[in-house]
């Protein structure tokens, strides 16, 4: 049987789309790309914005076209939105992910606990889901709907086990990924902090990296594991959203830019080159040409190392979809073009101050002969000479662009 795997949405989908494709391979099953012909097409979806929705609905609609007589299964955030797909040929799929293979063959859901992952395929860095739910209720939020708003911690001597088996297996970084990462050990007496002073020592593993955490639980005990880092890496994704008081009320964040700037201020005297890159949100109802100029400022403040722009768009169940549109579509895109360019100018500062030092570079993929990785500071470099994959190089960095570095290799482990 040949299958093929097409993932939208954050890495905790990344994560359960690796669990299916082992439960598949386990199976002798055979993977292809999303655009060739297959018997089994799985759309992991995402309905956070209306715009992962579309995409969800246009690559369905596109593995009906390439083969009409597939099974095609749509699994994810959108089957916890939707109860049924509007074409009946798509089977909805809400079971483990890890079951997938036996449910293809018998057609029966199975459910279990936290699931566990044994490899990503050719990756050097693997993902390690650590919690499910979150109950922030931000105002514009869909994921605690589809997600649920329950949090449920996987126990810490789980995680510790998966982590030393991806290592054992010759994986150089995890990343711990979930609903509400900082909600972690809420349910069992723990917190992400704890957790992460236990990984981070474990022998063998070169990178530990925290996913996406909301503001709140970026903690002082939190910041305090990076003063002696181990494997732990200086870079953070803290969702701001927006830069403005009024709006960050209005979308129940539950903290000021005052707040944020802190938190930064404190990580950045941890390490002055501490990189930290966050999700904004322009167009939401209350936001004024000035509320818009605050989340600029605050972007030039805090010398992001990217920033990831997003159009409001409402949801449903939500609190924000009975708010009144202040904002037309028209002046959402011009905004948001304009927090693009103005970010992206912010992102190079931030990166031109590595250039002529030697940063190192985990070695993820070769294109035509050039080499990827990234740096410590979770920034992507390229260079030319040759390196073995999968392991640390060490690169002087020469140029900086929109969305890399470049740089000239100078030794490889």
């Amino acid at each position: 049987m040949i299958f093929s795997i097409f993932t939208l949405g954050c890495k905790t989908n990344q994560y359960e789309s690796e669990l299916m494709r082992e439960s598949l391979l386990e199976k002798g099953c055979v993977e292809t790309n999303f655009k060739e012909f297959a018997n089994v097409y799985i759309i992991n979806s995402c309905v956070v914005t209306e715009k992962a929705e579309r995409e969800t609905r246009k690559a369905v609609n596109e593995a009906l076209a390439k083969n009409p007589n597939a099974l095609v299964i749509l699994t994810g955030c959108f089957t916890n939105l939707h109860k049924e797909y509007k074409d009946k040929r798509v089977v909805i799929y809400r079971g483990a992910k890890r079951k997938i293979a036996s449910f293809i063959e018998t057609g029966i859901e199975e459910t279990v606990g936290f699931e566990r992952i044994e490899s990503f395929l050719e990756r050097a860095r693997a993902f390690v889901k650590i919690e499910e739910g979150c109950d922030n209720f931000c105002a514009y939020c869909i994921v605690p709907v589809v997600r649920g708003y329950k949090i449920r911690s996987k126990d810490e001597e789980s995680i510790v086990d998966e982590v030393r088996g991806l290592v054992g297996r010759g994986y150089k970084e995890v990343v711990l990924t979930g609903t509400e990462i900082g909600k972690y050990g809420k349910d069992i007496g723990t917190t992400l902090a704890e957790l992460v002073n236990k990984l981070k020592k474990i022998e063998g593993l070169s990178r530990l990296r925290i996913s996406s955490i909301h503001p709140k639980y970026v903690t002082d005990e939190l910041i305090n594991e990076f003063i002696e880092s181990y494997a732990l890496q200086p870079h953070l994704h803290i969702s701001l959203q927006s830069g403005d008081n009024e709006v960050l009320k209005q979308m129940n964040r539950g903290y000021t830019r005052e707040d944020y700037l802190r938190i930064v201020e404190k990580l950045r005297n941890v390490d002055p080159d501490f990189s930290i890159s966050t999700d904004v949100i322009v167009g939401f109802p209350f936001e004024t040409e000035t509320a818009f100029f605050n989340t600029l400022t605050l972007i030039k403040n805090v010398q992001f190392s990217k920033v990831h722009v997003f159009r409001y768009s409402k949801r449903p169940f939500t609190p924000a979809f009975y708010f009144k549109e202040s904002v037309p579509e028209i002046v959402k895109s011009t905004r948001s073009k304009r927090a693009i360019e103005f970010a992206n100018e912010i992102s190079i500062d931030y990166k031109k101050r590595f250039v002529n030092r030697v940063v190192p570079v985990l070695v993820e993929e070769v294109k035509d002969s050039v080499y990827w990785g990234f740096s410590p500071h979770y920034i992507k470099v390229s260079f030319p000479q040759e390196a073995k994959l999968n392991a640390i190089a060490l690169v002087k960095v020469e140029a900086v662009f929109e969305d890399h570095v470049e740089g000239s290799l100078i030794s490889s482990k």
